[in-house]
């Protein structure tokens, strides 16, 4: 138990990533001691810390179509819990009781700049590796049970007081007949009172339990981690579909069998062999895959209808050298990977060759002087890249 309890810090910094972590913990520390390892609670982690959104702005959220919203309620022995999906309206706020119930809302950076700003905060973690920012207003009482989650998060409180309890040693079962994944036993191991400003990380799988002292709001930074399954599923698909559709079976040489219902150990052969051809990869077609497999976002509720009809580049540089700067659209994904001299854009699930500057230029911030864009924009490659990325709305 000593070398699993989580170090207190208590530093007073100002709010700049990785200022974080410049008080006792450093960075560095934090990324070789505690990341993915043991959890961390840092005491004004964000001294003064502005309440990203007010409550009834996060209530309106959770009344628009397309924003992923639960209400969770926490009721008698009869009816332990319950979840409500969004999108909600004000009679449902309206009928709920004083006490013990939560509204979360994912995907807040998105909507709102002040959240974004918070988010921006973790760009220490590879930008992959972050998912969204999670925002939960709760009452007296308030919580979703005691659980687990299989990735990295740092809580965040931002108005209000939360009661955290996390246990080293729990039981993975589940209340039954309910839809939540709430641990039927949990023992704490420790526990704190969060105040607005103070921090807590969680590495993956640790079980914890925060219940709201009174009117509370807390912000959740997840982080990705895609399953070996569902990779080894989307790469499969990847290389069927770079694969002919000419290329079959063959049996040229094939053999009289005793029996005409035995596949053979030729006949498997044949197919291990075809398969092995197939599954050989080289790094280029893994960067390929990755990249367009981890930007996706053909399940987000909230894809670009723009439809851009940009034919040159001469035309859209005419029309971006009008405005001061230019904008990744906040539904978007962009990341790179870097061959060489050259890079590899990827943009929502496509995949664009450009110069490694004007990869990272696009890249390293949500908002692009268009200066500097065009500057480093030095190739036809990188021209084609940018007019279509503005045809499909990724950028403005």
């Amino acid at each position: 138990m000593p070398d699993n309890k989580p170090k207190i810090s208590n530093k007073k910094t100002p709010k700049t990533s990785p200022g974080i972590f410049s008080g006792e913990v450093s960075l560095d520390v934090f990324l070789s001691d505690y990341w993915q390892k043991k959890p961390l609670l840092i005491r004004n982690a964000f001294p003064n810390l502005p309440n990203p959104v007010a409550p009834e702005e996060l209530a309106g959220m959770a009344c628009e179509e397309g924003i992923n919203a639960r209400l969770i309620i926490e009721k008698d022995d009869v009816e332990p819990w319950s979840v409500q999906h969004g999108p909600f309206d004000e009679d449902d706020f309206s009928h709920l009781p004083e006490t013990h119930w939560t509204l979360l809302v994912n995907d807040v950076e998105k909507y709102i700049p002040e959240a974004k700003t918070l988010f921006d905060q973790f760009r220490f973690i590879a930008d992959w590796r972050k998912d969204d920012m999670m925002i939960s207003y709760a009452v007296d009482g308030g919580s979703v049970g005691p659980h687990l989650d299989a990735y990295d998060v740092f809580l965040i409180q931002t108005y209000g007081q939360r009661n955290w309890k996390i246990s080293y040693q729990h039981c993975n079962q589940f209340i039954k007949d309910i839809d939540l994944k709430i641990l039927a036993e949990f023992n704490p191991d420790e526990d704190w009172l969060l105040n607005p400003g103070d921090m807590l990380y969680l590495p993956p799988n640790l079980a914890h339990y925060g219940v709201a002292k009174g009117p509370c709001m807390t912000a959740s930074v997840g982080f990705r981690a895609p399953s070996v399954r569902a990779m080894t599923s989307e790469f499969a698909e990847f290389i069927a579909n770079q694969t002919a559709t000419t290329l079959r079976y063959t049996d040229p040489n094939i053999q009289l069998q005793n029996h005409p219902s035995e596949i053979s150990t030729s006949a498997l052969n044949t197919v291990k062999n075809l398969l092995n051809q197939k599954l050989i990869f080289d790094d280029s077609m893994l960067k390929q895959w990755f990249g367009e497999y981890i930007t996706d976002t053909r399940s987000s509720n909230q894809l670009s209808e723009t439809n851009r009809n940009i034919i040159n580049f001469e035309t859209l540089k005419k029309r971006l050298k009008t405005q001061e700067d230019i904008h990744q659209s906040p539904f978007s994904r962009f990341l790179f990977t870097r061959d060489k001299d050259t890079a590899l854009l990827f943009v929502d699930g496509q995949s664009y060759p450009t110069s490694i500057n004007f990869s990272e230029c696009l890249c390293q911030n949500h908002t692009i002087m268009t200066t500097a864009l065009f500057a480093a924009c030095s190739t036809y490659l990188d021209e084609n890249a940018l007019l279509d990325l503005y045809n499909r709305g990724c950028i403005d």
